[in-house]
């Protein structure tokens, strides 16, 4: 019988420290080193860490998105920090082979509605992102797209100065009937 107690003791004490030992070699978010380009990218990102995956030695953040806009294969988001405030939007350009695993679902970009809220794998040490509404199966190979920041299009310069001529013309022939008008009045 006090063998038996103290087997019994000795595994419980080895299994609590076992998980002990685990707890403290699972890296968190505030051991996650970002590097430079990704920190230059997007200085806030570790107000956006909610966890750390790692798949083949290489860490991944996990962290919230909102999407914002999707036109065609672009897609704008504005990443979702813990604390619940949302940070700067940022666009990027996928593939159309690309798709998000949501619900166990794939959608492509187009299917994605704004207003929707993503989970995402960001990898420490280059400024992208992996779409999953939860982490990823060992044996899922995890897609990962680069941001670029990308300048919204702008409009072509087609407007001539004859709209300025016109407002300074309407301009003095205004002036000129005050002018006149108060001639009249006075004389």
């Amino acid at each position: 019988m006090l063998k038996k107690l103290i087997v019994a003791t000795g595994m419980t004490a080895a299994l609590s420290l076992s998980g002990q030992v685990a707890a403290q070699a699972a890296p968190t978010c505030a051991d996650i080193e970002w590097s430079a380009s990704v920190l230059a990218a997007y200085p806030e990102i570790a107000q956006s860490c909610k966890g750390i995956y790692e798949k083949n030695g290489e860490l991944y953040a996990k962290a919230s998105v909102e999407v914002l806009r999707v036109r065609g294969n672009r897609v704008t988001f504005r990443p979702i920090h813990v604390d619940g405030t949302k940070g700067e939007s940022h666009s990027i350009q996928v593939p159309s082979s690309w798709r998000a695993e949501i619900g166990g679902r794939s959608y492509r970009a187009s299917e994605l509605s704004r207003g929707q809220e993503l989970n995402v794998y960001l990898p420490h040490d280059r400024w992208a992102l992996a779409v999953h509404d939860e982490e990823p199966a060992d044996d899922v190979e995890i897609a990962v797209i680069t941001i670029e920041e990308a300048d919204e299009p702008e409009m072509p310069t087609t407007a001539s100065p004859l709209f300025l001529v016109g407002l300074a013309g309407g301009a003095l022939l205004s002036l000129g009937g005050l002018i006149t008008a108060l001639r009249r009045r006075f004389a």
